[in-house]
This record gives structure tokens, C-alpha cells and sequence, in this order.
């Protein structure tokens, strides 16, 4: 007589964020700064304080364990947004500059071609060269503006944002990219409004649970997450991790220390949370759920 007995368990780990090492020059106003990966990012630009030295032009890379300085970027901006890889970055918009391009070859910055339509506090996803510029602040007032860089120049898409904002976040890529939150001032107000873009127009989708502006984001256009933040009238610093399955958004972990307009890297499954607040420098790092099947087959004769 022979038997057999098969059984299988799932083993979860649930998702958190944990401290990461901090930045050696603490900043904020970076924008949505989408360059690299939870292991090889690339901090750029934005503003120290408190105290108030100033815009910075220092450039940081990231490991998985710690930041080094690197060459300077050229142009000193805050509040512009970023895309790309840590060893092919793209840089672009802010303040003053606000439409002004920088490529990054892992170790020196070149000026790229200007945006057509100069702003801060826009989105931006990509690569280096298929990047997209998402709405912002443009001529003192919002904008639903989509740019496209191909490697060399800006073109304008006729397609804008159906909800024109600023402190609007981008991820994804050139041809599947989300467009997340912001502020939709006037009124003074945040908002949850997500729209896909599929390389020629927008969709309106789900909305995040909280609505907000200036938090980070990391991921695709189907598989997202959104964190931390403020919410306007107020502001209210928020500290709450949604995540996007390309239809809704859903509540996660929070991360620890709550901030807004700091950079962020990486994907929905390993995040990554730079700088923000008043010139901080702390760095946190996001690990998506995790679940292991064992499966165990007894056999008796």
C-alpha cells in the first residue's frame, strides 16, 4: 500500500518601509524626481534649509546602502522634475531656470534642448531619452501641458491633462505613464485625480484614497505607488503609501517620517523616499509584499 499526502502553505511578508542612510546635503524641491532604482538612484538639485543657503547644485548617488557626492549638475534649480537612470538622468524645468534641460552620463551634465513651455512643480517620467513633462506652473498659473523629449529636443503633445495642476506626480514610462494628484488651485485645493497617458492622449482613472500633491512615486503605469505628501488648504504633511493596480488605488503602509517635494525612485515593489520637508535628508526604503509557497508531499509504502 502506498499513500501520499501533498499540502502547500503560503508564507507572507507584509510590506514596510524601512530607514535607509541619509543624504550627506539634506534638500527639498527636487520635484518628482524619477531617476534610477531603489539600488542606483540619483539625487539633483533642490533647495537646503533650514537654514536658507540657497538652491544647491550637488549631486548625490545612491548604492542600496549609502549616497556619494558626484559632479555637480550645472544649473541650480528647485521645484523642476527629473527622470531616467542614475548613470543616464535627465533633469529639467524648476526654478529659476524653469526651462532648462541637463542630461547626466553617470559622470558629467550636459545642457539638453529647453522645454517649450517652462514651469515648476510639474511631473516627469521616462527614460533619458523618452521622457515626458506633465502639467505644473507655467506664466503664474496651472498647466495641463504634455512635453515629449526624444533624446535631443522638447515637442508639445496637443494632448493636455484633463485636469490641468501643479505638484502633480509622474510615473511610468514615455508611452504608459501616470499622471498622479496635485493641486488644482484655483481654489486652493489638493486633489486625487489619475490619468494614464498611452504615448498620444490622457484617461481619467481612479482617484487616490487621500488626495494630495508633492509626494513621491515609483512604479508603472499599472503596478504603482504614491507616498507621503501635503494636502491643501493647509497644508497637512501627509504620511500615507497608496498603491495603483492600473484601475484603483489601495491603502499601504505609511512610511515613517512624513514630507512633501522630496525625490523618489524605483518601483512599486522596492521604493525608494529621498529628502523633502525643510531641507531633510532622510532616505527610506519600500519592500512590496512578498509570499512563498512551501509544499510538502509525504509518501508511505
Amino acid at each position: 500500500v502506498v499513500e501520499e499526502f501533498n499540502s502547500s502553505a503560503s508564507t507572507f511578508t507584509a510590506a514596510a518601509w524601512a530607514s535607509g542612510n541619509t543624504l550627506n546635503e539634506g534638500r527639498f524641491g527636487m520635484g518628482s524626481a524619477q531617476n534610477g532604482t531603489q539600488t542606483a538612484a540619483l539625487c539633483a538639485t533642490g533647495t537646503e534649509g533650514p537654514p536658507w543657503p540657497g538652491i544647491v547644485t550637488s549631486v548625490e548617488e545612491y548604492d542600496g546602502s549609502s549616497w556619494s557626492e558626484v559632479n555637480n549638475n550645472t544649473t541650480g534649480r528647485e521645484s523642476g522634475s527629473g527622470a531616467g537612470t542614475q548613470t543616464a538622468g535627465l533633469i529639467f524645468g524648476g526654478d529659476p531656470d524653469n526651462d532648462a534641460t541637463e542630461e547626466y552620463d553617470g559622470t558629467n551634465w550636459t545642457n539638453g534642448g529647453n522645454l517649450n513651455t517652462g514651469r515648476i512643480h510639474q511631473g516627469g517620467c521616462g527614460i533619458q531619452t523618452a521622457a515626458l513633462s506633465i502639467g505644473g506652473y507655467a506664466s503664474s498659473a496651472k498647466t495641463g501641458a504634455t512635453e515629449e523629449y526624444g533624446g535631443t529636443s522638447w515637442t508639445t503633445n496637443p494632448n493636455s491633462l484633463n485636469a490641468p495642476r501643479y505638484g502633480v506626480r509622474g510615473t511610468g514610462i514615455q508611452t504608459a505613464a501616470l499622471a498622479i494628484g496635485g493641486n488644482a488651485n484655483p481654489p486652493n485645493a489638493s486633489v486625487g485625480n489619475t490619468e494614464e497617458y498611452d504615448g498620444s492622449s490622457w484617461t481619467a482613472s481612479g482617484a487616490l484614497v487621500t488626495a494630495r500633491q508633492d509626494g513621491g512615486a515609483a512604479g508603472t503605469q499599472t503596478n504603482a505607488i504614491y507616498f507621503s505628501g501635503d494636502t491643501e488648504p493647509g497644508p497637512t504633511t501627509r504620511t500615507e503609501t497608496e498603491g495603483y493596480n492600473g484601475t484603483s488605488w489601495t491603502t499601504l503602509p505609511s512610511v515613517s517620517t512624513g514630507r512633501s517635494q522630496g525625490g523618489s525612485a524605483g518601483s512599486a515593489t522596492a521604493g525608494l523616499f529621498f529628502g523633502g520637508g525643510a531641507g531633510g535628508n532622510a532616505t527610506e526604503e519600500f519592500t512590496g509584499e512578498t509570499s512563498v509557497v512551501n509544499a510538502k508531499t509525504l509518501t508511505t509504502g
